[in-house]
C-alpha cells in the first residue's frame, strides 16, 4: 500500500516537473522567431535601412530623452501615455520597442501584448544599439 502511494507520489513530481518545463520554455523565444530575431541589433539595422517589410518602431522614453538621440525611422511614444495613445497599426503588425535600458520597453511590450498586439518585440535598451543615432 505505501509503495503504491510513493509510486503516485513521484509519478505526480515528474509530471509536475514535465509542465514546469513546458512552461518555462514558451517564455523564451523560438529561435528564427520575429521576438529573438528583431532584439539583434545587426538584423534591426537591417530592417531600418532597408525597410523591405512593414514595421514600427518605437521609442517609449520621454520626449527629452528622445530628442538626445534616437533609432532611425523610430516614432517616440512615451510609456506614461502610451496607455491612451495605442499605436493606430493592425493588431498583428510588427512593432519593435525601444528605451534607455529594457525596463520601459518591457513594460510597454507587457502592455501592448495586453491590449492584443500579437508581433511586438521588445528591442531592450537604446544602449544595445551600436550604430549612429538621429537627432
Amino acid at each position: 500500500m505505501e509503495y503504491r502511494l510513493e509510486k503516485k507520489r513521484i509519478i505526480l513530481l515528474i509530471a509536475l516537473a514535465v509542465l514546469v518545463c513546458f512552461t518555462l520554455l514558451s517564455l523564451y523565444p523560438r529561435e528564427g522567431s520575429t521576438d529573438s530575431f528583431f532584439r539583434d541589433p545587426e538584423n534591426l539595422r537591417h530592417l531600418v535601412e532597408n525597410q523591405d517589410s512593414p514595421y514600427l518602431l518605437l521609442d517609449v522614453r520621454t520626449p527629452s530623452e528622445y530628442s538626445s538621440g534616437y533609432i532611425p525611422t523610430a516614432h517616440n511614444l512615451p510609456l506614461q501615455i502610451l496607455g491612451e495613445n495605442l499605436p493606430e497599426t493592425p493588431r498583428d503588425s510588427l512593432i519593435i520597442l525601444y528605451c534607455r535600458s529594457g525596463n520601459r520597453s518591457s513594460q510597454a511590450a507587457r502592455l501592448l501584448q495586453k491590449e492584443g498586439y500579437t508581433n511586438v518585440v521588445d528591442f531592450g535598451g537604446i544602449n544595445r544599439w551600436p550604430y549612429g543615432l538621429n537627432r
